[in-house]
């Protein structure tokens, strides 16, 4: 949303926005343009390091697994603007120089109101690519959403989740989610929940690698 510099709050600095661009051909838009936040100038008074994250054993353990079990499958899903959607706990507030804004956006959202020393000010509400707390948040809006469908991580092993009674099991690693499974009909629940919240990119081909 974009303010005037004075309604910044006191004790807030407004940080800087960066232009990210990146070819992905895999992706169905190839070229990637993203503008991130300068994250190192943001005061964030909480813990912004994320709990449930597998690391590289863990991936290759849940493979391995899933190779060695009979009639085991795979599935990946990822998903799509995982930091995008989620609500701060507190706002922050950017500044973006006038070389980044075409004056047909200038135009069409009304921004000359907004210009001051080459600049326009905007504050954040939602997640954006660069702030060190959207992991966090991110986190925090996805677990209790898997919790209250029966997914939970096993206790010892970070960012492994079991399902309560079905064959589910998987590991997470931020939005990328590998699946075990031995009844496809256990997958679908899974897949459901997070449609509620998400759309999702869900990958079977590791199926064929797997007895």
């Amino acid at each position: 949303r974009f303010i005037k510099k004075g309604d910044i709050p006191q004790g807030k600095t407004p940080t800087y926005v960066r232009v990210v661009t990146m070819f992905r051909e895999q992706k169905a838009d190839p070229f990637r343009v993203r503008l991130t936040v300068g994250g190192n100038l943001i005061n964030f008074p909480g813990d912004v390091s994320t709990k449930q994250i597998a690391d590289i054993l863990t991936a290759k353990m849940l493979i391995n697994s899933i190779i060695s079990t009979p009639g085991a499958r795979a599935a990946a899903i990822d998903l799509k603007d995982f930091y995008l959607e989620n609500m701060l706990p507190n706002k922050e507030y950017i500044r973006i120089s006038l070389l980044y804004v075409p004056a047909e956006i200038i135009k069409q959202y009304n921004l000359k109101e907004f210009i001051e020393d080459g600049f326009v000010y905007a504050e954040i509400s939602k997640g954006m690519y660069g702030l060190p707390q959207a992991g966090i948040v991110a986190e925090n809006f996805l677990l209790p959403r898997l919790a209250e469908a029966g997914y939970h991580p096993t206790g010892r092993t970070p960012g492994l989740f079991k399902h309560v009674s079905n064959s589910i099991t998987f590991s997470l690693v931020v939005d990328d989610f590998l699946i075990k499974y031995t009844d496809i009909k256990d997958l679908h629940p899974l897949t459901d929940t997070l449609k509620q919240n998400y759309e999702l990119t869900v990958d079977m081909k590791a199926d064929k690698y797997c007895g």
